[in-house]
């Protein structure tokens, strides 16, 4: 299953986050919300309580960002939008998203190459379960016991101590969503995040430049190969 969604819809939440924290011209700037969702982000056990209690205590949540000596960035009574920038990576469906979308503010969407459909709002859980669907099933379990997360869209930092009771790691949260499709299923997963997410994917990349000859030729069914212009 393939997902039509990663950094760039990060970022486009953490612009309107940004935006309405009153920081609208530093918004239009790539590189502070580059640096802010980097900084602030945080991925919620549970959207709705982590959101509950940031609301609650504000002061505890609170972020500030300095992006440089003469910008800072800080979020106090907009600390519980810190979620948002974790959540949509892993789950977009929630209804507060959809706030979004229907603003146009947000844009996540389907989008179809050739016979393949990138889906924009399926949750990381439900992409998860129906990837394993698609394998043989004398093997699920092996791959089941094998679920990596690559790519910088998965390398947050660890949750600070004082907020680890409503935030979590990339693994953690899958774990969590998948337990709440299934308990069992849950026990079985094994899920490990890469020694360097942001890289390895391009790292493999090239891996596989140099062992596909150059007199593959492009195939829009397999969706590998070479093109040559």
């Amino acid at each position: 299953m393939a997902l039509n969604r990663g950094g760039a819809e990060a970022n486009a939440i953490t612009r309107e986050i940004l935006k309405d924290a009153g920081y609208s011209d530093l918004a239009k700037d790539d590189y502070v919300v580059e640096v802010v969702k980097r900084e602030v982000g945080l991925i919620p056990r549970d959207l709705d309580e982590a959101i509950k209690k940031a609301k609650e205590e504000p002061s505890k949540f609170a972020a500030s960002v300095k992006v440089n000596p003469l910008v800072t960035i800080e979020l106090k009574e907009y600390s519980w939008m810190r979620f948002l920038i974790g959540e949509i990576l892993f789950n977009p469906t929630h209804e507060i998203f959809r706030s979004y979308t229907q603003q146009g503010r947000l844009s996540i969407e389907d989008v179809t190459v050739g016979d393949m459909v990138f889906h924009g709002e399926m949750s990381l859980s439900d992409a998860i379960i129906n990837s394993v669907r698609r394998t043989p099933v004398e093997i699920q379990d092996k791959v089941l016991e094998n679920v990596i997360l690559s790519g910088g869209s998965f390398n947050w930092k660890t949750p600070p101590e004082g907020l680890r009771d409503v935030a979590v790691t990339s693994p953690e949260k899958v774990k969590i969503m998948i337990s709440k499709i299934s308990p069992e299923l849950a026990e079985r997963v094994n899920v490990r995040l890469v020694n360097d997410p942001q890289f390895s994917v391009w790292k493999g990349a090239i891996v596989y430049g140099y062992a596909l000859p150059l007199s593959v030729k492009w195939n829009e069914r397999t969706k590998e190969g070479w093109y040559f212009l």
